[in-house]
């Protein structure tokens, strides 16, 4: 009964909004136009058992709309126009209009899908087949009268199914996906959808004349014997289905003014030249071209939906071309004119296409041995994957493209970041943000987006990040030849257009920085990024007090690969499950003896050549991406000399501080940015004595020294989950002395250890930033990540971050009384004579490595487990 009301609830908000667009005096803004359509698909989805009046005027607004809005390039508008003006979803209830309106709704959504939302395209799938069964309703004279005009349903579906199929097949070739989806279940849409076909072509006709198939049966029929004919071994393969394919695609005649004819002509003709291109002699090739440059010198081509798409298949049938004869080089270029031109126009309303061409432009170059020339491609591919993935709500299209981003992403920013060129320098770390913005909002994203706005922003955004792209490759030019004045303006037009659709996400820091937020975060402090690659690591290095017109710093890394990241988590691994004294049964080595190994191959592969050029940098953000995250960077040094007193450290000379990404670290020293005045601090519960951590007595006490604010301690016992969500609007800081739970594959369900329960990630993003700006979790390994995304890892200090907080101080492995106590003390000391917590926490590391002011605890082991993420 609850789930009813709710369904009616939202129902009556739908009814009531769409009476106040039918109300406005000036309703014809392009955005009110796509909310009415939005509006009017939702009221009759699924078909009521009497039109609703408010969807009849929402259809008669529409269509006056559509009359004088100029849209008639949009196939989504035009199939309105013909629909709404037919009046087929006004007639009396019952099957008949519920076939027309399932009808209607199928291809509404299959053509909203554009080749990027899968959601949808099942959506038009179960459309369609509803539609069949409304039909079935019917009585016997009444299916017969509309016979003809099921056959084109049956082709319609028979057509998405294929599509369908072919999308899970794509999935089904990535590595490690073979468990999401089984082959027989894939292979079920292709055998329905050829089964539909022929179940047309049988149908016999009452009068015993020939009848004549729908326009689209060939097509489609076509489609899916050249799906059927290329999935076959090829020592399986017969040439009937290629030939049969081809002989029908052949035969289609040229498109009337119908919009569907029309469609059916567009992909037709893409089939054929595709089919053409599997077969991929030279003439079927010569072919193919033929017949996509015929469709692209065609006016009603200009819906960039549909033109990305045919310049993506010349560009393929070019690009083979050019393969077939090495030495055309006329046919190489060509074929790269076709790819810059199909991305480009995929901007303007298929990112998917923009996708597609960049990535296989990028890996045709990397085969012929361009790898810089293919990292710069698959650097474009990154501009839209933020906006591509927020299109698409099915998780496993978009883990796809993630999936496909994370194969390349390190190796591309490798690539880059040894550039000469300072623009693919720049370049490497849009990538990088572009990158890990999208795997932190995917990781953290409890909110939807608003129906009706996301596709519009999204590809804006997508244009503008292009935009700023050019106008940084004119400012680094030798002879910057860009206008300052029209930057500035773009920059905020893109900071305006993020900040709006991270408030309505309910996230307020995951899409990706700009160069331009790059260069404002490195104003007094280093930025330095770290990638391990297949083949070797980078770093990128952004100086404090970077310009827009300024390059990065390329570091090559040659020992930094994948391989060695993996070997040195297992160091870290094996480190964290000994006990004091004992000794690895492994390699015979000591806790301590295993973290200074760590250590010092940290610093010889990867921090020492950044160290060497970070100079006498006083302080510096790392950005680690994927697996390195897990590593104590922070900790790098030598310490394997025979006098502790000759270690050495780079935290010594450096205060290092984590950050996900540039734009999670300025929303986070937004947050920081005014003074604590009140701290919180959790007791924990009596019971509460894991091993190791027997009592927070020194902690606490250096608490209560406190005088730069006032300390306010809350009993274990108090500390409900409900108790400690509403302290968290009275205090500025959360020492929290308890056990915070770090589940980094499930980061949302990460949180605070309270009495009777936990205080999640999810609960923290749900109630949005509140008053609470810092936060100290002194448990064991807080600070821990995993991989629940490809090549990225989120873990609990980063989701603190997302969900307001704007410093986090956490611990990466076991901690213990005795090293917590001292080290918390130092720190307390030093952020309340006014450091700030990054500072505050290298100084008490330091004290303790020195024996400065407490016990010496020289070895990595026992300081090294703490790290500041944020501001």
């Amino acid at each position: 009964m609850a789930e009813r009301q709710g369904i009616d609830r939202d129902r009556n908000a739908l009814l009531a909004r769409a009476r106040e667009v039918l109300a406005l005096a000036d309703p014809a803004a392009p955005d009110l136009l796509e909310e009415a359509i939005w509006l009017h698909d939702e009221l009759e989805n699924p078909p009521t058992d009497r039109p609703v009046d408010v969807a009849v005027a929402l259809r008669r607004w529409i269509l006056s709309r559509l009359a004088t809005a100029g849209t008639a390039a949009s196939v989504g508008h035009g199939l309105r126009q013909q629909v709404f003006a037919e009046g087929v979803l006004d007639i009396e209830a019952g099957p008949l209009r519920r076939m027309w309106v399932w009808e209607y709704l199928g291809t509404a959504r299959f053509i909203a899908f554009g080749g990027s939302d899968r959601a949808l395209l099942d959506e038009a799938v179960a459309a369609f087949r509803s539609s069949l069964a409304a039909a079935h309703d019917l009585p016997p004279a009444g299916r017969a009268a509309v016979a003809d005009h099921l056959d084109q349903v049956r082709c319609h579906l028979a057509g998405i199914l294929g599509m369908r199929y072919n999308q899970d097949r794509e999935v089904m070739l990535l590595p490690g996906r073979e468990q999401q989806l089984r082959w027989a279940e894939v292979r079920a849409d292709l055998t329905e959808a050829i089964a539909l076909t022929e179940q047309v072509a049988r149908r016999p006709c009452d009068s015993g004349a020939t009848r004549p198939l729908p326009p689209e049966w060939a097509g489609v029929r076509a489609h899916l014997l050249t799906y059927r004919w290329q999935d076959t071994p090829v020592e399986q393969r017969r040439g009937a289905d290629i030939d049969e394919a081809l002989r029908l695609l052949e035969g289609l005649p040229p498109p009337t003014a119908d919009a569907g004819s029309v469609l059916t002509w567009w992909g037709s003709r893409s089939l054929l030249a595709n089919a053409l291109i599997a077969r991929g002699g030279p003439e079927d090739l010569r072919r193919a071209e033929q017949l996509v440059t015929e469709v692209l010198d065609r006016p009603e081509t200009a819906d960039p939906l549909v033109r990305a798409g045919f310049l993506q298949t010349l560009a393929s049938a070019r690009m083979l071309r050019a393969e077939s004869d090495r030495g055309d080089s006329a046919a190489a270029a060509a074929a790269a004119r076709a790819y810059d031109e199909a991305y480009k126009a995929g901007l303007q309303g298929n990112l998917r296409a923009s996708w597609d061409a960049a990535t296989q432009h990028a890996g045709w170059l990397r085969h012929r041995g361009r790898r810089r020339d293919s990292a710069r491609r698959y650097g474009e591919a990154f501009r839209v994957l933020p906006a591509l993935t927020r299109l698409q709500r099915d998780r496993s299209q978009k883990e796809q493209v993630l999936a496909q981003a994370a194969d390349v992403s390190a190796d591309c920013v490798r690539e880059l970041a040894l550039s000469a060129d300072p623009d693919d320098r720049a370049d490497a770390v849009v990538v990088l943000e572009s990158a890990r913005a999208v795997l932190l909002s995917e990781a953290l994203t409890p909110l939807g987006s608003a129906p009706g706005e996301d596709d519009t922003d999204a590809l804006r955004l997508a244009r503008l990040a292009g935009e700023l792209d050019r106008q940084r490759r004119a400012a680094m030019s030798s002879a910057p030849t860009g206008d300052p004045v029209r930057a500035e303006f773009t920059h905020r037009e893109y900071a305006f257009l993020a900040e709006r659709m991270r408030r309505r996400d309910g996230i307020a820091r995951s899409l990706p920085a700009a160069w331009p937020d790059v260069c404002s975060a490195a104003d007094s402090t280093a930025l330095v990024f770290l990638v391990a690659a297949a083949d070797g690591g980078a770093a990128l290095i952004v100086p404090a007090g970077a310009q827009a017109h300024d390059a990065p710093i390329g570091v090559d890394l040659p020992d930094l690969d994948r391989q060695t990241v993996r070997n040195l988590l297992v160091l870290l691994g094996e480190a964290d499950i000994l006990r004091p004294g004992e000794r690895s049964p492994r390699t015979g080595e000591t806790r301590g003896r295993l973290a200074r190994r760590l250590v010092e191959q940290l610093w010889h592969c990867a921090m020492r050549p950044v160290a060497s050029e970070l100079r006498d940098c006083g302080r510096a953000v790392l950005l680690p991406g994927g697996l390195l995250g897990m590593l104590p960077l922070h900790a790098a040094g030598v310490c394997a000399a025979p006098r502790v007193d000759d270690w050495w450290f780079l935290m010594e000379e450096t205060v290092l501080s984590y950050a996900p990404s540039v734009g999670v670290l300025t929303a986070a020293r937004q947050a920081a940015a005014s003074a604590p005045a009140l701290l919180l601090a959790t007791e924990p519960p009596l019971s509460d004595s894991p091993v190791g951590r027997p009592d927070a007595r020194v902690e606490l006490d250096a608490v209560r020294k406190l005088t730069r604010v006032r300390p306010w301690l809350l009993s274990g016992q108090e500390a409900t989950p409900e108790r400690l969500l509403r302290a968290l609007d009275e205090c500025d800081v959360l020492h929290f002395a308890g056990h915070a739970q770090s589940l980094p594959d499930t980061p949302l369900e990460s949180g605070l250890g309270c009495a009777g329960g936990r205080l999640s990630v999810r609960d923290l993003l749900a109630r949005g930033p509140g008053r609470a700006r810092a936060a100290l979790l002194c448990a064991c390994s807080t600070a821990r990540v995993g991989t629940g995304l490809p090549d990225e890892a989120i873990g609990l200090p980063t989701a603190l971050l997302q969900a307001g907080f704007g410093s986090v101080v956490s611990t990466q492995w076991t901690v213990f009384d005795n090293i917590t106590g001292p080290l918390l003390k130092q720190l307390y000391e030093r952020w309340d004579a006014g450091q700030d917590l990054a500072a505050a926490l290298t100084g008490a590391q330091r004290a303790l490595l020195r024996g400065r002011g407490g016990p010496v605890m020289a070895n990595p082991w026992d300081w090294g487990a703490f790290v500041h993420t944020g501001a």
